[in-house]
């Protein structure tokens, strides 16, 4: 009784709610309906933050209802939050302990925005260059990891649309795996939310998200790269578990935070083009973490 009651609240809320209130996302199966344990309960005295990026959205992770959203669905450059992609691919078709040769010379490229500085000819397992690329947001490791997986960036790109549509991601579309600013690459806060939610589906990609700083080497022990996160508030006083910052000119200060409730729930924040984006995710989180029960 219980279960049909709780598929029904659900499917009657899609895509029914003004934005500021609670909706749920379209992205599930009914079996992931049917297995939420608990639902979140919005205080209705609460007022909702003063948001100013140019899109927000908070999401609860269990159940993907949308506890706040701001042009959710508004097309939008996506920065280094595209890496979330390129790592998903990686993780969906390689083992970590795969070995890869960095037949590049990076240092002769110029749009790969950071780097870890990866040699040409090096040695480096598929964990180490996942570290750069989502810790450090190195764009020659996002270009390591798609020429070893699909032999060239433009075959790695039509994968990753390819995969967009299979995830039903119908606001996005790559044009390269760093996040490099382009007419046609965009993505919008909601499609980077099941885009996260599924890649948060990998304990690597968790673990790895979380690290506030990393060092990696090359199989031979020869070359040692080292490197901290962009995201600030990993060791801030809320349990902040990643997951990626995003910086370009036309994108802005972008951010998608995944955080931890002392009663073991979990919601996602995404702020695009914020200009307090570290303050706004916070506040956000706060607001989620006084005014919701589950």
């Amino acid at each position: 009784m219980f279960r049909s009651l709780l598929t029904l609240l659900l499917l009657a809320s899609l895509n029914t709610a003004p934005a500021g209130e609670v909706s749920v996302t379209n992205a599930f199966e009914a079996d992931d309906l049917l297995a939420v344990e608990s639902i979140p309960h919005k205080n209705e005295e609460a007022v909702a933050p003063v948001i100013n990026a140019r899109a927000a959205l908070l999401m609860d992770l269990d159940s993907g209802i949308l506890l706040y959203e701001k042009n959710a669905k508004q097309l939008l450059p996506m920065a280094s939050l595209t890496k979330i992609m390129t790592a998903l691919i990686i993780l969906e078709n390689h083992d970590l302990d795969e070995v890869v040769t960095i037949e590049d010379n990076f240092n002769e490229m110029e749009e790969l925005g950071v780097r870890i500085w990866l040699n040409q000819y090096e040695k480096i397992t598929v964990n180490n260059l996942l570290t750069g690329l989502l810790v450090r947001s190195a764009g020659d490791a996002a270009i390591a990891l798609a020429t070893y997986h699909s032999g060239s960036t433009e075959a790695f790109v039509n994968e990753m649309n390819a995969r967009a549509q299979t995830l039903h991601l119908n606001s996005t579309h790559f044009t390269n795996p760093i996040g490099i600013d382009d007419s046609n690459h965009y993505s919008s806060a909601f499609d980077l939310a099941i885009l996260t939610k599924q890649a948060l589906n990998y304990p690597d990609f968790r673990r790895i998200v979380r690290m506030p700083r990393a060092s990696i080497a090359s199989t031979d022990g020869g070359i040692v790269h080292e490197f901290e996160s962009t995201n600030y508030l990993l060791e801030s006083y809320l349990d902040i578990r990643g997951v990626k910052t995003g910086t370009t000119d036309e994108a802005g200060q972008s951010l998608i935070n995944l955080a931890h409730h002392w009663n073991g729930k979990e919601v996602i924040v995404i702020l695009l083009d914020s200009p307090e984006r570290f303050q706004e995710s916070k506040r956000l989180i706060d607001w989620a973490f006084r005014n919701f029960l589950w």
